[in-house]
């Protein structure tokens, strides 16, 4: 019984997270309109981004979702982590939480990469994603990832990036700081000595990183507080 409903409550959560959105092969362009309009204008008056890397201009939609959610002076930080690989090889990229021990209970979360990259997979109709769990996860309800190959948004395709979601709940303890999980891209056969590839994070306004007490603050400082990762090849 215990299974059956942990099971149902993380449909909840792949649902709420927009794990089904990824999914999907179509999309009404008007459900994403006024949003996408409001994100473009709001980054256009942005000129602290980096140069030469991709920096969603998603991010942004965390300015406006969170506009009167008070800050906190500390909260989780997000990150993904700097790695090499030959080309041809298969990098390793783990994405890892701190300052949340004890204390989140949910999340869902989208990581992008440059297209050239191929992030590997275990099901070729579903999409999920290859991974392994960390520490931060020990004794989750549920993990799910999966590669997102349809019905990718306006941003992603004209910056040449995909991207990969994952989701995960608590229901009997308590998520910690540490790796949550690695993923696998595998570089190209032909990639050139010294290339960096920059991984970050492409933000829904479904995404998620909950508290116990679902704290908007919480997740806005999580939010707020992410860095991306890159894989040099050698």
């Amino acid at each position: 019984m215990k299974h059956k409903f942990a099971a149902a409550v993380m449909a909840a959560v792949m649902t709420a997270a927009g794990l089904t959105g990824c999914m999907e092969k179509k999309q009404p362009a008007s459900s994403k309109k006024s949003t996408e309009t409001a994100v473009t204008n709001s980054a256009a008056e942005n000129d602290t981004m980096p140069k030469g890397e991709f920096v969603s201009e998603s991010l942004e939609l965390v300015k406006l979702k969170y506009a009167d959610v008070p800050d906190l002076e500390s909260g989780p930080e997000l990150s993904i982590s700097d790695t090499d690989a030959k080309p041809g090889e298969i990098a390793k990229v783990t994405v890892s939480v701190k300052g949340a021990a004890d204390k989140w209970s949910m999340c869902g979360i989208h990581v992008t990469y440059p297209e050239e990259l191929e992030c590997q997979i275990t099901d070729e109709k579903q999409y999920n994603a290859k991974y392994e769990l960390g520490s931060a996860v020990y004794g989750n309800s549920g993990f799910v990832a999966m590669d997102w190959r349809e019905n990718l948004m306006e941003e992603l395709v004209r910056e040449h990036q995909r991207a990969f979601f994952f989701t995960t709940m608590f229901m009997d303890s308590h998520g910690k700081d540490g790796d949550i999980a690695t993923f696998f891209l595998k570089i190209p056969e032909d990639a050139q000595v010294g290339t960096v590839y920059n991984l970050g994070f492409f933000y829904t306004d479904s995404d998620m990183f909950r508290d116990l007490e679902g704290n908007l603050a919480f997740e806005k400082y999580a939010f707020t507080h992410m860095k991306g990762g890159t894989i040099t090849v050698r």
